[in-house]
């Protein structure tokens, strides 16, 4: 997991956009609602997923620019395009629940390419970490979730850092304490899985990711 990109993240938080939803019933907080952050990836079980780990329905993403020059705000087409590139320029989506001043994001996001994955077994579910049967190798643990999944892909950017591979990683970091309600793990892998296939749609892996539209109960359970 990535934990220090979420404590890197909060000496951002003066960049957070401050977006309103002018269908918005009168009276509910400025920000935008769930099932419109991180460019719409997120269905309506990870919708309800994500106002659940908040506790909140209105989010504000990173605004500015990355080292790649490109807004911070996640876009499907930039998280493809990067997928190959260093990892301050890959695309990310980082939420903040709106009216938040702690500097804390509630979660971050973003996908790489991979030319491996972690071996089935180190997936097995303790104390402290839950798998799940997607794609090719799912852990939710206390600082975040990861999710790999099979999606050919060529470095096709001038400096790529990573060649040609089969697998992209899904990774999110949400410290599990800072998070609310009793289905924390799946929920972050609800909201995982969610922007995954998101990914793979766009980078026409779709049919080989084995990301299903519902995620399963955990192994083991």
């Amino acid at each position: 997991m990535n934990a220090l990109a979420i404590t890197a993240a909060a000496i951002f938080v003066s960049g957070c956009s401050n977006n309103t939803d002018d269908s918005d019933t009168a009276g509910q907080d400025a920000g935008t609602p769930a099932a419109k952050v991180c460019d719409g990836t997120l269905d309506p079980a990870a919708s309800a997923a994500l106002r659940r780990l908040a506790g909140s329905d209105r989010f504000d993403e990173l605004t500015g620019t990355n080292e790649a020059g490109e807004p911070n705000i996640f876009s499907l087409t930039r998280a493809v395009k990067h997928l190959h590139d260093e990892y301050n320029k890959r695309s990310a989506c980082r939420l903040y629940k709106s009216g938040d001043n702690s500097g804390q994001p509630l979660l971050e996001v973003r996908f790489s390419a991979s030319s491996n994955h972690p071996s089935a077994s180190a997936a097995e579910s303790g104390s402290d970490r839950v798998s799940y049967p997607l794609g090719v190798y799912a852990l939710a643990g206390s600082n975040g979730a990861d999710l790999f999944f099979h999606c050919p892909t060529k470095a096709t950017t001038s400096g790529a850092s990573v060649d040609d591979t089969n697998y992209v990683k899904a990774e999110m970091s949400a410290i599990a304490n800072n998070l609310d309600g009793n289905s924390v793990n799946k929920d972050r892998m609800v909201v995982l899985n969610s922007m995954a296939r998101a990914v793979a749609k766009a980078a026409g892996c779709a049919s080989t990711a084995a990301l299903p539209t519902q995620v399963p109960e955990a192994n083991g359970s």
